[in-house]
């Protein structure tokens, strides 16, 4: 599979603020966080155009709280993930609303295939000043205040999307270093 880049589309933050408030409305919870992370939240640099968001909870033990309702604004639940990375609840929501997907994909559910069908948005439920928490928003400030860093990654992302994946993680992992180093940085 090849990774597809789009130029900085300004759109990308009023979509993610139209998408924080349908999740303010239905989490109905001040105690919760929610940052818009990942390459759309990173004026003029080439992204996947899927909107990656951040919500964060007080507690980890409240992250199963939540699942229901973000599935209640058509997103899918990949419980199976969390085999890999406990502390997070991931889900995602395509861009056709109508395709139909099992709204929670568990640990012995066969790999979704979606077709041709495109994410539009990511959510990464997890618990506030968590590792996770903190490192996506060191790394998306960094490169916010960086314009030689940004440039260096957005050349990486370029470079690595003419090539052939067989899963958008081996894509994810390949930029692993980069991202190391940055917050190796930004953490100073």
């Amino acid at each position: 599979m090849k990774v597809r880049l789009e130029e900085y589309d300004p759109e990308w933050k009023s979509l993610f603020e139209i998408e924080k408030i349908k999740l303010f409305k239905v989490i109905n919870s001040k105690e919760i966080k929610i940052e818009h992370i990942g390459s759309t939240s990173i004026p003029d640099i080439y992204s996947k155009p899927v909107i990656d968001i951040m919500v964060g909870v007080k507690e980890e033990k409240q992250l199963d709280k939540y699942i229901t309702k973000i599935i209640s604004l058509g997103y899918t639940y990949m419980h199976k993930y969390e085999i890999y990375m406990p502390f997070r609840r991931y889900f995602f929501k395509l861009k056709d609303p109508e395709v139909q997907l099992p709204k929670i994909i568990g640990f012995n559910d066969e790999d979704i295939d979606k077709g041709n069908h495109e994410d539009k948005f990511h959510i990464h439920l997890v618990k506030i000043n968590s590792d996770f928490w903190i490192n996506q928003l060191l790394f998306r400030d960094y490169l916010r205040n960086n314009p030689k860093i940004k440039k260096e990654y957005e050349n990486i992302k370029k470079s690595l999307a003419k090539k052939e994946w067989d899963s958008l993680n081996d894509y994810a992992m390949a930029k692993s270093e980069f991202i190391t180093r940055v917050l190796e940085k930004a953490k100073k």
